[in-house]
């Protein structure tokens, strides 16, 4: 029982716990961002309005470089015509990555970052370079004729810093917004290495008793569990396991993307208004528009799950004057294309992610019994 009562703390229970805390804080970066994406922008027009009072105007995002730190937890940002401070107090600050790759695996071929983003609390960024371009959502508050964004008891401030075009900061958050494989995380060394010595201290004082020889062989078996699955021949299904979950966390992603353009509030005809007044649409057109929508600078979004051409592409954009989706002023906003029902497509990745997940612990536990059964006979020899 002690030794069971370890396995299962130490490998199981202890690095699950920061598996589901890994995932759910990613999980609430990007509803965040998705929620951003909702909220007006801040600008002249808010602080106008509100100039001759002060308190809190609501909840606005702003895209804008750095101007200034002032004391510890200060920034001083400017979008181009407004300067805001932005209360930076216990407020982790999400750095998206900036090497792009192509992932073989994204049906749209499009570049996309294939790391997370660090998460670093203000205190220990150090300092920024004048014009570190940043993006903002969170409370805004006028006091004194200044606009202060900070965290509230409400809401929580967003602060991402990034590089590139405005437009792919919410694409990449979604897309490379969650963890490589979420047991790993910043709680399984530690479990690990204090299992596997509790179980060689544990064979240590078992190993003295004749009759309690099968018992140390079981905890030496069980310090081993951690490296196991690197020994041969279990090793190729431990990189059959690793295939497989990247390409599960590869179609959630997809998932995302995919989905994404439905948060918006839709009418009757497809209609609806992008959070700065924008009108926007979603339309059903014919595979044969593809070519003229991409001039127009409409991008393609598609998941490994589209096997086949669809019958007709899903279009979402903004209303121009003549009535035509294109691309919208908002950065947040997208001009795509998705060969079908974005819903439909969102369930099948979901669905096919729990299965090749299913399918590589699978293999994982197939390999680490393997090397168990040869370590066994390994220690069985040793142990006499």
């Amino acid at each position: 029982m002690a030794i069971v009562t370890i396995v299962v703390t130490f490998y199981l229970l202890i690095p699950g716990i920061g598996a589901f805390a890994v995932r759910a804080r990613w999980r609430s970066f990007r509803r965040r961002m998705i929620e951003a994406s909702l909220r007006p922008t801040a600008g002249y027009v808010q602080l106008r309005v509100d100039e001759q009072g002060s308190g809190y105007l609501g909840v606005y995002r702003c895209f804008a470089t750095l101007e200034a730190i002032q004391g510890d937890d200060t920034l001083w940002i400017r979008d181009g015509r407004v300067s805001f401070a932005v209360s930076v107090a216990d407020v982790p600050v999400y750095m998206l990555p900036s090497s792009l790759v192509r992932p073989a695996t994204a049906a749209d071929g499009l570049a996309l970052p294939d790391e997370a983003p660090s998460v670093v609390p203000w205190a220990k960024v150090g300092s920024l370079p004048e014009g570190t371009r940043m993006f903002v959502c969170g409370p805004l508050y006028v006091s004194k004729s200044k606009a202060v964004f900070r965290s509230d008891g409400a809401a929580r401030l967003t602060v991402v810093i990034y590089d590139g075009p405005e437009q792919t900061v919410l694409q990449r958050s979604i897309w490379s917004g969650r963890q490589r494989n979420e047991y790993w995380n910043p709680l399984t060394p530690v479990s690990l290495a204090g299992g596997s010595l509790s179980l060689i201290i544990l064979a240590s004082v078992y190993i003295a008793s004749p009759w309690l020889r099968s018992a140390a062989i079981v905890a030496v078996l069980g310090s081993m569990i951690p490296v196991l699955s690197l020994g041969p021949p279990g090793v190729l299904l431990f990189f059959l396991y690793r295939r497989l979950w990247q390409r599960a966390r590869f179609l959630r992603a997809e998932r995302d993307l995919v989905r994404l353009p439905s948060r918006f509030r839709y009418d009757g005809d497809g209609r609806a208004q992008l959070p700065d007044g924008e009108r926007y649409v979603r339309c059903a057109v014919a595979p044969d528009e593809r070519p003229r929508l991409m001039q127009r600078g409409a991008q393609y979004r598609s998941a490994g799950v589209v096997k086949h051409p669809p019958p007709e592409l899903i279009c979402f954009g903004a209303l121009s004057d003549d009535e035509q989706p294109g691309r919208p002023q908002d950065p947040l906003a997208e001009f795509v294309l998705v060969p079908g029902d974005p819903e439909r497509i969102a369930h099948t990745c979901q669905r096919k992610a729990r299965m090749l997940e299913a399918f590589s612990l699978a293999a994982f536990a197939v390999g680490l019994l393997a090397n168990l059964y040869i370590a066994l006979l390994i220690v069985n020899m040793v142990i006499h």
